[in-house]
């Protein structure tokens, strides 16, 4: 037996189902259906869990050394691993930047970009040279105010000066990444605390800077967005007095906006589609004690609506699906207050306040990620004053998750007979215990009369089954029967706590590489007029009109003849190809 790790020959499920709604159309599947209980829900791409309902936080220390005055940190995947890392600046001394490297269950490891005196305000991760490792760009004060560290791929960094002064900015204050200028990589938006707005184009061998205002206003946050619908992307900007749009329109020329020219204090400012209609909303905090949402309504028109008249001291903020229902809520951290609010969305724009039972901190800027691979929003926090640290935290999301779900693939049409030998069902490595998936698979030759569900196949956590299984009621179906096409059925349950779900990355089914069990045998002749022989190992093809080749599974070519060829194989598996056009798959066993 084979387990077989080629494209081709695995089928791999893994993107699922929307709050109880259908199972997104999957190319290597042909998906026409995919049906989900309302007890199953997926957030993030590659994760099904059980649907649940917001509970509470619960609170983890990263590092008591930060802390003091600083816009949001960052929830990223610096190093490339598939989980997300921590991305940290701390403008009070030490005046450091570090990233914390995530083994992905949320603990973590502190390592350093720059150990360099230099009171950065903000720090945002992109890939500035497109080779597939994440850069940092921070702005900062007194002086050196925009900078660039480059990754060299082995997560070193090295800084580049990209403006020492910003136009003579006071201060810079906030950052945001995104193509600007429409021509495929990361340009650089900063504001300043005397109100300029600048953004920095990406000429691919350096940076150019352009002015799009000054005396605009205090500002902390800039955040970069097609807000038009256009398909290029604008810049948002919060200052103290006004909520101000940078309409993008082409060939670095911009048309400003004022959404709102009656704040008091913006601050904190960010973006998402929180009425589900397909455009960016804006979501902001002002420091008087205010948390708006501007409702894009098309056509550059805005409508405001207050979320939260009765804050304190509301800063940083970010939205995300906490409950999760399949629309965005908001999270923010009133810094004089000591709390996090977290404002869950019915849909309709509406907003419950909440405000889970965590210790009281200064708490300032946020960042909004999954931190231990359960599908859900966790929120991290810097805490503290300009003065007094009082920590970096993270806060896991916590829902009361329903007992039961189940999901329904579509039909997969394998385009022959395939002999379907196993199934692997990968569990999330922070999978909680005391949680089960149970598989059920169905099966059908001609794709009208199939099967009776055969199952269940119970999983505790990651392993591979037999599709035989005798363990299994009728499972030594498969260990006789070739189909064409396959269906599953997952059912996810939930333990005793109900705050625990089993959290399922992928189900991968492996089948027999050459369809309905082809093999060769001794003078097995071809559809081509030639003969072929196979002989223990030995391989002799001779007789055919054209050059025959044959390649390995992974590509690589073993042999090539005019007519003919004669070579001793190893163990596996290789395709027959006559002039480039595929003949015959052979198996060596």
């Amino acid at each position: 037996m084979f387990v077989l790790l080629f494209i081709g020959q695995t089928v791999v499920q893994t993107d699922w189902s929307g709050g109880g709604g259908v199972c997104a159309p999957v190319s290597s599947w042909g998906n026409t259906y995919c049906s989900a209980s309302p007890e199953i829900f997926h957030l993030f791409a590659g994760k099904l869990r059980l649907k649940g309902v917001f509970k509470s936080l619960d609170e983890y220390l990263v590092d008591s050394t930060i802390g003091g005055w600083d816009n949001d940190p960052d929830i990223v995947d610096m190093d490339g691993d598939g989980d997300n890392d921590l991305l940290v600046s701390d403008e009070a001394g030490p005046m450091v930047i570090y990233w914390y490297e995530n083994d992905g269950c949320g603990s973590f490891t502190r390592h350093t970009i720059d150990p360099y005196i230099r009171s950065v305000d903000e720090v945002v991760a992109f890939d500035y040279q497109r080779d597939g490792d994440m850069d940092v760009c921070a702005v900062a004060w007194p002086y050196e105010d925009v900078i660039l560290y480059v990754n060299d791929g082995a997560m070193n960094f090295s800084p580049v000066v990209i403006d020492p002064d910003m136009g003579g900015t006071r201060e810079a204050e906030g950052v945001d990444a995104g193509d600007i200028d429409g021509d495929g990589d990361n340009d650089i938006a900063a504001t300043g605390l005397d109100g300029a707005l600048w953004w920095y184009e990406n000429t691919g061998s350096g940076w150019s800077g352009h002015n799009l205002g000054t005396g605009l206003g205090t500002s902390f946050d800039v955040v970069i967005g097609d807000y038009d619908g256009d398909g290029d992307n604008d810049i948002a900007m919060a200052t103290y007095g006004a909520l101000r749009l940078f309409v993008n329109l082409g060939g670095g020329t911009f048309s400003q906006i004022v959404i709102d020219g009656s704040l008091s204090g913006g601050y904190g400012l960010t973006k998402g589609d929180m009425d589900g209609d397909g455009d960016y909303d804006l979501v902001l905090t002002d420091i008087t004690g205010k948390v708006f949402l501007y409702r894009n309504d098309g056509g550059l028109v805005f409508s405001r609506i207050t979320v939260d008249s009765a804050a304190t001291r509301p800063m940083g903020i970010q939205v995300a699906d906490f409950e999760p229902d399949g629309d965005l809520d908001i999270a923010v951290a009133d810094q004089y207050a000591q709390r996090i609010y977290i404002y869950l969305n019915d849909g309709s724009l509406n907003f419950t306040k909440t405000v889970p039972p965590i210790t009281p901190r200064h708490y300032f800027g946020v960042g909004i990620g999954d931190l231990n691979s359960d599908a859900s929003p966790d929120i991290l926090v810097r805490a503290g004053t300009f003065t007094a640290k009082e920590g970096l935290w993270w806060y896991k999301t916590v829902l009361r998750y329903y007992p039961f779900g189940t999901l329904t693939s579509s039909p997969y049409d394998a385009g022959v007979y395939r002999l379907w030998q196993e199934v692997e069902v990968r569990f999330s490595n922070c999978n909680p215990g005391g949680t089960e998936i149970h598989l059920y698979v169905r099966a059908s030759r001609y794709g009208i009369v199939w099967t009776d569900w055969i199952g269940p196949y119970v999983f505790t956590g990651s392993d591979i089954r037999s599709l035989a299984d005798p363990s299994v009621p009728g499972a030594d179906t498969f260990a006789v029967q070739r189909f064409r096409y396959i269906q599953y059925r997952v059912d996810l349950y939930a333990s005793s706590d109900s705050t625990l779900s089993p959290i399922l990355d992928e189900i991968r089914f492996i089948y027999d590489p050459l369809g309905d069990g082809d093999e060769l045998g001794v003078s097995e002749r071809t559809t081509a007029g030639g003969r072929l022989l196979l002989k223990g190992r030995d391989l002799e093809a001779f007789g055919f009109p054209g050059i025959l080749t044959l390649y390995s599974s992974d590509g690589r070519k073993v042999a090539e003849g005019d007519g003919s060829l004669k070579v001793r194989l190893n163990r596996g598996i290789y395709y027959l190809r006559l002039n480039g056009r595929p003949l015959k798959a052979i198996l060596i066993r």
